[in-house]
């Protein structure tokens, strides 16, 4: 299930399939759906949006780049290391396992999009080499490099992406959702025990020492993964009609215990691993939605209000 609220705007949610599976027993994953009412979605307005038909001739697609974004200090947020790494080693992993979300994110993007009706994208290896050709490393592409890379490729649609956030939710978004979760907690026991400071302060004690790291870190519990993913994709038209097109954003969080279900069981609780189902399940939908509603804009002065013959 897929919210949408302003246009190019998506939040991700685990699909109807996932969701009939059942919930883990645990009050901090049944709290985690919470987040999603404090998030700027504004509304399911996808749920019944029309898809179009497939583009003929088809369009020619160039997936550029996919940058990681995401306040990333270090290496054990994105991957379970059995031992400790130590300071001289630590910030040279994590600059490789950037630069490995970042490459896998370009891959799987380019993959999805090439099964979509109507599109042609190029090669991903190609890709790499006309955006390497321009001397970009990991910043974003600006205006005269995407010009560039539109007239070298000869892409109809340039399309950029961003991975804000990877493994953990930006406070902006998760306080917000714990607040309300903890004070219905909070008002439940409260009533319960005739507000006994003893029974409501310990109560608060342990909410916030379980709470707050799945709200904060992600976690793994009871077979189910809490690992947030939020992925961003703008679509570009070249031409002499150029400029942005489409934009749209997903999110994913909750990993059912039936999807991880597919892996060895000393993998199931690795970051990387959870990381990455979810980066992969926020792609495909990315991808789903561009293969609905992404369409270049026609050519052509738009007509003036009022002015409309009947």
């Amino acid at each position: 299930m897929t919210c949408s609220g302003v246009v190019g705007m998506k939040v991700g949610w685990p699909g109807r399939s996932e969701q009939r599976e059942g919930k883990p027993g645990a009050l901090p994953l049944l709290s985690a759906c919470l987040l999603f009412v404090v998030l700027p979605s504004g509304g399911c307005a996808s749920w019944w949006s029309k898809t179009l038909p497939p583009p003929d001739p088809p369009l020619k697609i160039v997936v550029a780049q996919m940058t990681l974004e995401a306040p990333i200090t270090k290496s054990t947020q994105m991957q379970t290391f059995e031992e400790t790494l130590s300071p001289e080693i630590e910030p040279v992993i994590r600059t490789q396992l950037l630069e490995e979300v970042e490459l896998r994110a370009q891959r799987l993007l380019t993959e999805q999009l090439a099964a979509q009706p109507g599109f042609r994208v190029m090669p991903f290896g190609e890709a790499r080499r006309l955006v390497g050709n321009l001397g970009v490393a990991r910043e974003r592409l600006d205006e005269a490099q995407r010009r560039a890379l539109a007239d070298e490729s000869g892409a109809d649609i340039i399309i950029t992406g961003r991975i804000p956030d990877y493994g953990a939710v930006r406070w902006q978004y998760w306080v917000g959702g714990w607040a309300m979760t903890a004070t219905a907690h909070l008002m439940t026991v409260g009533l319960a025990s005739g507000w006994n400071p003893a029974v409501v302060g310990g109560f608060m004690a342990l909410d916030l020492s379980t709470d707050l790291p799945f709200w904060w870190g992600g976690a793994y519990a009871f077979g189910w993964g809490l690992r947030p993913v939020r992925v961003q994709v703008e679509a570009v038209q070249t031409g002499p009609c150029g400029g942005p097109l489409w934009s749209t954003q997903t999110v994913m969080v909750l990993i059912p215990g039936k999807t991880l279900a597919v892996f060895p069981p000393d993998e199931r609780r690795r970051k990387e691993i959870q990381l990455g189902v979810n980066l992969e399940r926020a792609i495909r939908d990315i991808a789903e939605a561009a293969g609905q509603s992404l369409r270049p804009k026609p050519c052509g002065p738009e007509p003036e209000p009022g002015n409309t013959r009947r």
